[in-house]
C-alpha cells in the first residue's frame, strides 16, 4: 500500500501535536505544509524536515501527491478549509470544535459526503486510556447510576488571543469544553438540554470566558463544567484551584493521578488501574488511526456526527451570553 500523503492547513501551535506522529508513521509522509504566515512554515520544514510548502491554500490542495489534509487553522476558518479540500477530494483530519456553529458543522459534513471523502474530528480523549477506563466504569454501573460528572478549573487560558475572540475561537465554553461535551455524549447518550451561565471578565476580548454549564442528558445523567479563563494574561499565566470527579448513587470516582482511578463505596476505596499514557500517546494514536481510515476506508470513531452533537452544545452554552437560561436541544 503506498504511503499516505499529508498535506498541513495551518502550521501553529497545536499542527505541532500532530506533525511528528506523520514523521513517524512508517504508512505516511508529510507531502507539503501552508500557513499564512512564511515564518511559520519555515519553522515548520526546519522541524520536521518537510521538503515541499507554500503560503497558498489553493496551492497545496492541488497537489498530487496531497491525498489528505490536517486543517490546524483557528475554528472560525475550519469550514471553508474543509469545503476547500473536499472539493479537492482530499481525506480530511480537522481539529476540535468542528465549526463554530451547528450550521458550519453540516456544511461541513454534507461536502465530505458528496465527494465520498472520510471526515475525522481531533477529539483525542477517544485515544486515551485514563479516559476510556472512566468510561468503562461508568457504563459498567460501578458507582450506579445516574452519576454527576462535575469539572472545575480556571486560569488565564489559552495562549493566543485569537482564541477569545468571539467569532473566531469562542473562548473556552467551545474550544476547550467541546472535549468534554464530547466525551460526555460518548459516555452517556445525546443530550436533551443546556443550563448556562456564563460572563467575560478578560478586558479587551470578545468571548464568554467565565461560568458554568450543565448539560442534562436523556439517560439522566449531568455534566457541570466550571471554568474560567478570565484571570490576567493569557496561557500559563495566573493560576486558580481545580477538581474533578464524577458522583453516583453508590460512589465516586476521583482521579489521583499516575495508572490508578479511585473508586469510592460504601466498602471503602477501590483503585482500579490502567495502562498509563501520555498526551503523545494519545496524539500518536489519534494520528495512526486517520491514517488507517484513509488507507482502509473505515469510519473515524470520531467523525462529523461526533463533531455536530458537540457543537450543538457549546453553540446552545453561548448563546444566551450573560443571561442565565435553559436551552432544550
Amino acid at each position: 500500500m503506498p504511503k499516505l500523503g499529508v498535506g498541513f492547513i495551518g502550521c501553529g501551535g497545536i499542527h505541532n501535536a500532530h506533525a511528528p506522529h506523520l514523521v513517524d508513521n512508517e504508512n505516511a509522509y508529510i507531502a507539503c505544509a501552508m500557513d499564512v504566515s512564511e515564518d511559520a512554515v519555515k519553522a515548520h520544514c526546519g522541524k520536521y524536515g518537510t521538503q515541499n510548502s507554500t503560503t497558498d491554500q489553493a496551492e497545496l490542495l492541488a497537489r498530487e501527491d496531497v491525498d489528505a489534509v490536517v486543517i490546524c487553522t483557528p475554528t472560525g476558518y475550519h469550514k471553508d478549509a474543509v469545503l476547500a479540500a473536499a472539493a479537492a477530494g482530499k481525506h480530511l483530519f480537522c481539529e476540535k470544535p468542528m465549526a463554530m456553529n451547528v450550521a458550519d458543522c453540516e456544511a461541513m459534513d454534507e461536502a465530505c459526503r458528496e465527494a465520498g471523502v472520510l471526515l475525522q474530528i481531533g477529539f483525542v480523549r477517544h485515544f486515551c486510556n485514563e479516559w476510556l477506563k472512566l468510561r468503562d466504569l461508568i457504563q459498567e454501573g460501578a458507582i450506579g447510576r445516574p452519576v454527576v460528572w462535575r469539572s472545575v478549573s480556571g486560569g488565564s487560558g489559552a495562549p493566543t488571543p485569537w482564541f477569545f475572540d468571539k467569532e473566531i475561537g469562542g473562548g473556552p465554553f467551545i474550544d476547550g469544553a467541546v472535549h468534554s461535551y464530547d466525551f460526555a455524549r460518548f459516555t452517556f447518550g445525546e443530550a436533551t438540554n443546556v443550563v448556562t451561565d456564563i460572563r467575560r471578565l478578560k478586558a479587551n476580548t470578545t468571548a464568554w470566558d467565565t461560568g458554568t454549564v450543565i448539560v442534562n442528558f436523556a439517560s439522566g445523567d449531568q455534566q457541570i463544567t466550571c471554568w474560567s479563563w478570565g484571570l490576567p494574561g493569557f496561557g500559563y499565566g495566573v493560576p486558580a484551584d481545580s477538581a474533578h470527579d464524577v458522583l453516583g448513587p453508590l460512589g465516586s470516582i476521583m482521579f489521583p493521578g499516575g495508572n490508578q482511578l479511585k473508586v469510592n463505596l460504601a466498602d471503602g476505596e477501590h483503585l482500579v488501574e490502567f495502562e498509563a499514557d501520555g498526551g503523545n500517546d494519545w496524539f500518536g494514536k489519534q494520528m495512526a488511526h486517520f491514517v488507517e481510515c484513509c488507507q482502509t476506508g473505515q469510519q473515524p470513531v470520531t467523525g462529523a456526527k461526533e463533531g455536530i452533537e458537540a457543537t450543538r452544545i457549546a453553540e446552545a452554552a453561548l448563546s444566551v451570553g450573560d443571561r442565565p437560561a435553559i436551552i432544550e436541544l
